[in-house]
């Protein structure tokens, strides 16, 4: 599936590159990332393997043994320079950026790179992982273009590629294999029966393997195609070690202490899911058939009652698949049955504990339990065993808006509504929606300011420093959402003197005749500051009080 995307994207390039097209090409990329991390894992596990094997029967797998060392070196040398000579410098280039700014952002939700800890450590091995929203010249193919085609780096990573495909295929022919050649992939200029392969543009005109691949590209599909030929480099590993391990050619099984393995999907399951689970014998001959047997809710299989479970292997493995019904921690206990070669049975048994959860979900306002008109409530939203991206979540009473760098929501209330409800929802592995439940929150209004002249909310005070200050402000005092504020609007101030006086005022600043009212003030005289109005940001005007002043 990432190779089909990647044929259909890189045929549009020809067009104008839209945010739509950008973004499929990082889900490509990030597909392909993951792809190669999962192929990495599974390329070290069986050379952990090919290594027992040597302990084991080192006169019988010593030759096999040091050529796919030979081969992971060379992995290890090709894989190292499309990340460090080629994929990071290209990066560097397009971006404007050095080196010390890509391994070390000041602003970690802005850095280029997701694996930072690892690409700092001390694998044999360089994988980048490019986070290429935070990329600015991610459609950009000028600087790209340079740096591959015209400082010639496309043509020494075809030949890196070239020497790479040769160096394994005469490897393992040396091992034993005729004809190996034609079940290895990397073909740059000639296909498998050594006709010239022919690439074209959009309008037929033959292109080299470089300009096909890097010419007027732009740097996320570059970025996409550097990783792509990196899981064509593993799988060409992977192939040639398996290759190399089958050609000891054991009768017996391939280790001393062989193990029953059991690879759970997931030990959390939502009420109602499935719960999944691969069982297989570790580095066994996958065309040897063997059976499954195992109980639930049991500890020891030897003291298990009834009837137990049969299954049958298919190509070295056992899918275990049973529906969970039940809530809490459920046990089952299981048996391997192999034939050994003498005909006689070998017997491993094997125990493992998952958990089954009813269908749960945390929905948490980050400020408060409650949700307020006119503001952007902002909410998290998590539920166990499911990632972000797999939620989705349903607001009545209100609209929401997701924040696109760390994906928590807010929710703005509708006018008139008291409650809002939101409920969530998320797709599992199989597709289906599953219900995670609805939280309910109580609608209010946000609370009035607090009126003062400075810090002055009322008593004697010298008219000097009233007019020193000049101004009425509205404070909202232990209020948690941080940049809302009210704007004084209006008010009227209000004195006594042989008569009342009375002068309306707006805006937050004493106009002049406020200002002449105060300086006129005599000692003792009270000045009241009257339906003080505050108006939102979204423009509701309030009344929320008065000022009692005493000209001390």
């Amino acid at each position: 599936m990432i190779g089909m995307m990647y044929l259909v994207l890189t045929a549009l390039l020809a067009l104008n590159v839209s945010a739509d097209i950008l973004d499929a090409f990082a889900i490509v990329n990030d597909g392909q990332e993951k792809t190669n991390a999962s192929v990495e894992n599974k390329i070290e596990d069986y050379y952990n393997i090919f290594e027992q094997q040597y302990i084991r029967e080192p006169e019988k797998a010593r030759s096999y043994w040091e050529k796919a060392n030979e081969i992971r070196v060379k992995t290890d040398e090709i894989i190292n320079f499309i990340s460090n000579d080629i994929m990071v410098p290209m990066v560097l280039e397009t971006e404007g950026i050095t080196l010390d700014n890509l391994l070390n952002p000041k602003d970690k939700k802005k850095s280029l790179v997701r694996n930072l800890n690892k690409i700092n450590s001390d694998n044999s091995r360089v994988f980048y992982e490019f986070e290429l929203k935070n990329i600015d010249a991610k459609d950009k193919y000028d600087a790209a273009t340079n740096f591959m085609i015209n400082n010639g780096n496309a043509a020494l990573l075809k030949n890196k590629i070239q020497e790479y495909r040769e160096f394994v295929v005469n490897t393992v022919e040396d091992a034993g294999l005729s004809n190996y050649s034609k079940y290895v992939g990397l073909l740059t200029d000639v296909d498998h029966n050594g006709e010239k392969i022919i690439y074209t543009d959009n309008d037929g005109q033959e292109l080299s393997w470089e300009n096909k691949n890097f010419e007027h590209i732009i740097l996320t599909a570059e970025i996409a195609i550097l990783n792509k030929i990196i899981g064509e480099i593993q799988t060409t590993e992977y192939d040639a070690i398996t290759a190399l391990f089958k050609q000891i050619g054991s009768s017996d099984f391939k280790f001393e202490s062989v193990q029953a393995r059991v690879i759970q999907k997931s030990d959390f399951i939502i009420k109602g899911q499935n719960y999944e689970a691969e069982i297989f014998i570790a580095a066994a001959d996958t065309s040897k058939a063997f059976d499954v047997k195992y109980y639930m809710d049991a500890e020891d299989y030897n003291k298990a009652k009834g009837q137990p479970v049969k299954l049958n292997s298919k190509e070295g493995k056992v899918l275990l698949s049973f529906p969970t019904s039940t809530v809490g921690v459920h046990k089952y206990v299981g048996r391997i049955e192999i034939p050994r070669p003498d005909g006689t049975m070998a017997y491993y048994d094997f125990n493992e504990t998952f958990q089954v959860a009813p269908p749960a979900v945390t929905v948490a306002p980050t400020k408060m339990m409650v949700m307020y008109e006119e503001l952007q409530n902002p909410i998290s939203v998590s539920a166990p065993g499911f990632t972000s991206d797999e939620i989705t979540i349903n607001v009545e009473g209100g609209k929401y808006t997701r924040d696109k760098n760390d994906g928590d929501y807010f929710v703005e209330v509708n006018k008139g509504s008291k409650v809002v409800k939101v409920k969530v929802t998320a797709r599992d592995e199989t597709g289906t929606m599953v219900d995670l439940g609805t939280q309910e929150f109580r609608v209010k209004q946000v609370p009035d300011p607090v009126v003062k002249i400075g810090d002055i909310t009322g008593g004697k005070v010298e008219k000097e420093v009233l007019l020193s200050i000049g101004r009425v402000m509205a404070v909202m005092k232990d209020f948690d959402f941080e940049g809302f504020n009210y704007v004084v609007d209006s008010y009227t101030v209000s004195t006594y003197r042989g008569t009342f006086i009375d002068k309306n005022n707006k805006g937050p600043k004493f106009s002049s005749e406020v200002i002449e009212l105060i300086s006129n003030a005599q000692t003792g005289q009270r000045i009241q500051f009257q339906d003080i109005c505050v108006r939102s940001p979204k423009g509701e005007v309030r009344n929320v009080g008065s000022i009692n002043i005493q000209i001390k």
